[in-house]
This record gives structure tokens, sequence and C-alpha cells, in this order.
């Protein structure tokens, strides 16, 4: 029996309404603390975004943010967050700034960040997104450390920006897609597995104790990590091939209905 669930958010947990099943939540939850089993939001949404989901019970959730790069246990115990090396951020941001209809946030512990030239549409598509979001007019103006870029693109061209991508960052940062024309760029090896592992050493549960939920590439990692995954039907077929089982569809509420079978609720 598994004794954590990870759950990615956008395409998995959420419909594409985005939103959920609030009162059967309620309903799985309670029965899984009732087990003692943990549940992880494990997202490259932006952690007060994702605390705001789920207000009636943040606290008593573990989150894997920003595609791993900040872990934050219950009662919103921070325990682990990256950085990027501030080279890497103005090489980066640089090479951005010359990539045709690519626009990006730079994300950080307190806030997301974005250009003041972004366009209006493209920007309340990022408010859509980010609780916290501002907009700056360079580069400097960014207060704190920069731990991920998050872009948008056309999505025919995603394979030709991360193959370009990878030839000039290799090694420095690592691309991974996140959605249908959106790709994250995160600190090597820390993806959504390594931080989930922070949280399963710190309760002292083993990789086999976990069950994930995911929808695409930057899911991939939680896979590998877990004893058992599902891909969402919505799912590509090389994610769906990945996991060890396929649930019903993000607009199916497979997530709650998936635990709700397998919790006898």
């Amino acid at each position: 029996m598994f004794k954590a669930v990870a759950v990615d958010i956008d395409g998995t947990f959420l419909t594409d309404h985005r939103d959920y099943d609030r009162p059967l939540f309620a309903k799985v939850l309670h029965e899984m603390q009732r087990q003692q089993i943990r549940f992880i939001v494990a997202s490259g949404d932006q952690y007060a975004f994702l605390k705001g989901l789920f207000p009636d019970h943040a606290n008593e959730l573990g989150f894997v943010a920003e595609n791993g790069v900040l872990v934050v246990d219950r009662q919103g115990e921070e325990i682990a967050s990256g950085r990027l090396p501030s080279s890497v951020v103005t090489d980066v941001f640089a090479f951005l700034r010359q990539q045709p209809a690519t626009y990006f946030t730079l994300c950080a512990r307190h806030s997301a960040y974005i250009m003041d030239d972004v366009p209006a549409g493209q920007k309340r598509m990022f408010q859509h997104y980010y609780a916290r979001l501002q907009t700056i007019t360079a580069l400097a103006d960014i207060p704190e450390d920069v731990f991920k870029f998050a872009l948008t693109l056309p999505a025919q061209q995603t394979a030709a920006f991360i193959q370009q991508f990878n030839t000039q960052f290799a090694g420095r940062i690592q691309p991974t897609v996140s959605g249908y024309g959106a790709i994250d760029l995160i600190i090597p090896h820390m993806n959504k597995g390594n931080g989930l592992r922070k949280l399963l050493d710190r309760w002292q549960l083993s990789s086999a104790d976990l069950l994930a939920f995911g929808d695409n590439e930057n899911d991939l990692p939680m896979f590998e990590l877990a004893g058992e995954s599902y891909a969402m039907a919505n799912a590509p077929h090389h994610v769906q091939e990945a996991a060890t089982h396929v649930a019903p569809s993000n607009n199916q509420q497979g997530v709650l209905l998936t635990l709700a079978k397998r919790l006898k609720i």
C-alpha cells in the first residue's frame, strides 16, 4: 500500500477550467490522513499559487513547487530551495530576449517577474498562473535570487528551441516541457523527482511508498522515482508509456476518482 501521493496540477489534478471537485478532495484527503498517507502537490507552478488552490488544507500538504526547486513540508516549513548562478541568469535572459514570439517569467522565492514590454494579452495569461507577479524594466530590478525561467512559445517551435538551447547551455541549465507550448528552464538535477526524494527522506519513506500522477514530460522524473505511477488519459502517448497505469483524464477528475477507488471510499 502506498504511503504518499504526489500529484501534478495542470493537466492532471485541475480540469481545463483550472478547478477540481473540492468536496471529493476533502473526502479523499480525510481518508488519506486516517490511513496516515501524505498528499504532495508536485508542480511547475509557483508555491503561492499552489497554496491558494487549497485554502482550507494547504498546511496539511507537502509541496514540490517550481518543478522541484522549492520543497515545503506541512505547516509551510521550507526544507529546500535552489538558485541559478547569476552568470547563468544573465546569459539566459539575454538569449531569451532575442527569441521571436517567446515570452518568459523569471521565478524566485517571493515573486515571479516579467518584462514591462510583454504584450497585454500575454501578461494576462501569466497573471492566470502566478499569484505573485511583478513587472520589471531590467534584469537588475529583481531583488532576489532567480531559480527558474518559465517561458511560452508557439508549440510547433518547442523541439527546435530545445535543441538550440541545449547546444548553447548544456550542463548549465536544463529545459523541460511543462505543457503545450510551455517550457521550464530549471537547475540541472533539481526536478520533481529530486524534490520528492527530499520529502520522502524527511518522512522516512522509500520511493516504493510513493504513488505519482502526471501528464507531461516534467512528470517523468517522479514516475521514475515512484513505486507506482498514473499518467492521465489526456497525456501524450510517450508519457503514458512511462507510467505504471493510465487514469481517467483531468476533466474527468481522474486523480480523485482513482484515489477514491484505491482508498475504498
